[in-house]
């Protein structure tokens, strides 16, 4: 059984200015991503609050864009990241030691990462099991894993179809369900600790989003389920 759909990558997307600098949301506001890093650590509280629970070590940020999650993290972990766009890596070197270009291309000694975080990166990759294996060769053994991706078969997916908010963004190329994002991870070697699916203690649970699942002639809200944060850890 497939672990993803797959759709055709949009012609000439390059992740520099395109992606990193101002675009359109699906709800028709205008967003300039490399200004979001106070909105980005309040998206990730969740996630940050667990990486900053664990023991700081060295930490790989795969897609680490401008480097807000990595700033997020306590000054004693060992902070790399790894980024195609060099617009987004030259914001990110203020937190890390910053690799640019693919991961496969980084070639990093194997078990050589305590952490590594892979947080909406994976649905605009063309090829995840090339990714998710290299992931694995490069975290140590007993290492954490945090992988966040949409849910592309969550209920908001299933009820406004075409219209599903996260089908707007056209470099999301391979679209995982929870289930199949459960078997993937556990079929290329991770143990899957918990899942959590972020969304009532978000900026996102207004009475507004909510009224808004009536009307499915228009794009989705953000709703429960359509985020999805698997925390793992390679046995």
């Amino acid at each position: 059984m497939a672990y993803y759909r797959s759709r055709q990558p949009p012609v000439g997307t390059d992740f520099e200015s395109s992606y990193w600098g101002t675009v359109v949301d699906p709800d028709g506001r205008v967003r300039h991503r490399l200004e979001e890093r106070d909105q980005f650590l309040d998206d990730t509280k969740e996630e940050l609050a667990f990486l900053n629970k664990l023991t700081p070590a060295r930490i790989l940020d795969i897609g680490c864009g401008p480097g807000f999650l990595l700033s997020g993290l306590s000054q004693g972990w060992e902070k790399h990241g790894v980024e195609v766009s060099r617009l987004a890596a030259q914001h990110a070197e203020r937190y890390g030691k910053i690799f640019v270009g693919q991961l496969s291309e980084a070639r990093y000694p194997a078990e050589h990462f305590d952490a590594v975080v892979l947080y909406h990166v994976i649905e605009h990759v063309a090829e995840p099991i090339e990714l998710i294996l290299e992931v694995r060769r490069v975290l140590r053994t007993g290492g954490t894993l945090v992988l966040g991706t949409p849910d592309f078969d969550s209920g908001c997916a299933r009820r406004f179809g075409d219209n599903y908010r996260l089908l707007h963004d056209p470099t999301h190329i391979s679209l995982f369900s929870s289930d199949s994002m459960h078997r993937f991870l556990r079929d290329h070697g991770f143990t899957i600790d918990r899942v959590e699916y972020p969304f009532f203690e978000t900026r996102h649970f207004t009475l507004e989003n909510l009224a808004r699942l009536f009307d499915t002639s228009k794009v989705s809200p953000p709703f429960y389920g359509n985020f999805m944060t698997f925390y793992c850890h390679k046995p």
